[in-house]
């Protein structure tokens, strides 16, 4: 099966209004390993095309848009399957938007490795290497999960637009396993990124050695109000609620809070927060350079010094609201402070925290909570090792007095301060 014959089963289909479809192929190269014994090397090849469908009709004279999507493999047949999408799409009333023109100038986003393609099997034993000669004591590797992928997209919709993209990830996930007289303990790691050069494993390797160490004689934090830095995993989800307020879908739906040109919270001291969507960084996981419809996203600028300046939207929600597109948001790129990690660690106590069981602030409300499980009570000159008990709070409350770091730090999709500072939190402990 070729693209260019389903597209022309689509453009059979008098009764469609529009379609879009895009071929996937991925080659995955994986690593299993057991302590430090390879336990399976694999490698699987896989190809597909996802199928969306649109057609306009009208009911009480309004125009609505029905769709529905499918996905074609191996020897599955066209024709059985749009049927099948037509009658489903008549049971959908969405509003009429309309599909990306040709024309678009794509631009060119460093997210693929052309020597990790070429050889994906001599970097997953590189990386092995990597992981069985790491040397900490008391520390053992339990076991890894080591994958390469190269990814390619091709995209053509039925107003004439064509666009294709290749894309490589390399995925680390390790498990190091504790052990004193006493007790023995398990922390996973996992580090994901787009590029060799930019997965640095040796930094990461240490730092969750020490953290399964110390994990071993942690403590339950005492319950109480306290400051709360906020550090390396608890970032990637922290500024979850402003990506969900400043979207299009949010806008439409109507539970934004946020207006243009108004600050996004009140009565706020300390620092002020500055927040762009930039899906054009080198090597991060949500740099693209067209999203699912073929639109080809750009840097926004979303909140300035806490005041809402533009709200990022896809084509259908664009369209909706009579805004420019923009694509969904995409990395995240916050700015830096005016103070040192240092200077954040008082006045004492206050709580250094760095992996939570989950985090993920609700994106209507802001609330959120998160069981921790790797972090430090800081007080005075004691730095004392806790695990277990709970934060909690709403984002709107707990942004009102917030400081960024000097020191700056780039995960899989976040840019910005290597540590937030959020003023008294909920602590739930001992």
């Amino acid at each position: 099966m070729y693209l260019s014959e389903i597209a022309e089963h689509l453009s059979s289909v008098q009764e469609l209004t529009a379609w879009e479809v895009t071929n996937i192929k991925h080659r995955k190269s994986q690593l299993y390993t057991i302590f430090q014994d390879v336990e399976n090397i694999r490698e699987v090849t896989t190809e597909e095309f996802q199928v969306r469908i649109y057609l306009t009709y009208e009911r009480n004279g309004q125009s609505f848009l029905g769709e529905s999507s499918f996905v074609l493999t191996g020897d599955d047949l066209p024709r059985p399957k749009i049927k099948s999408a037509l009658e489903m799409a008549r049971l959908i009333a969405n509003p009429p938007f309309s599909l990306p023109e040709p024309g678009s100038t794509y631009p060119a986003v460093k997210t693929f490795d052309a020597k990790v393609a070429s050889d994906p099997v001599y970097f997953l034993e590189q990386i092995h290497g990597e992981l069985i000669t790491f040397s900490y004591p008391g520390i053992e590797l339990s076991s890894s999960e080591i994958f390469m992928a190269e990814s390619t997209y091709t995209l053509l919709n039925s107003n004439g637009l064509s666009a294709s993209r290749k894309e490589t990830e390399i995925m680390v996930n390790f498990v190091f396993l504790a052990k004193n007289k006493d007790k023995e303990g398990e922390i996973e790691g996992l580090k994901r990124c787009r590029l060799y050069n930019d997965l640095n494993l040796a930094p990461t390797l240490s730092q969750y050695a020490a953290y399964a160490r110390d994990m071993l004689t942690a403590e339950v934090p005492p319950t109480g109000l306290y400051d709360v830095i906020f550090a390396e995993e608890a970032l990637d989800t922290f500024f979850n609620y402003f990506i969900a307020q400043a979207s299009g879908l949010a806008a439409y739906q109507g539970w934004s809070q946020f207006k243009e040109n108004e600050p996004i919270l009140s009565n706020t001291k300390g620092e002020r927060l500055t927040l762009i969507s930039d899906p054009l960084l080198p090597g991060s996981m949500k740099s693209k350079s067209f999203d699912e419809n073929g639109l080809a996203p750009e840097k926004a600028l979303v909140v300035e010094n806490n005041i809402f300046r533009n709200r990022t939207a896809n084509k259908r929600y664009a369209d909706y609201l009579g805004i420019k597109p923009t694509g969904d948001f995409a990395n995240v790129v916050v700015s830096p402070g005016d103070y040192s990690l240092k200077d954040l660690m008082s006045p004492t106590p206050v709580l250094y925290l760095l992996k939570f069981s989950t985090f993920e602030p609700n994106p209507v409300t802001g609330a959120f909570s998160g069981e921790i499980r790797v972090g430090y009570l800081i007080d005075g000159d004691k730095r004392v090792p806790i695990k277990g008990g709970s934060i909690s709070g709403t984002m709107s409350k707990a942004m009102q007095e917030i400081y960024f770091s000097q020191e700056t730090t780039r995960r899989e999709s976040y840019s910005g301060p290597l540590a937030v500072k959020v003023c008294n939190v909920n602590v739930a402990g001992r």
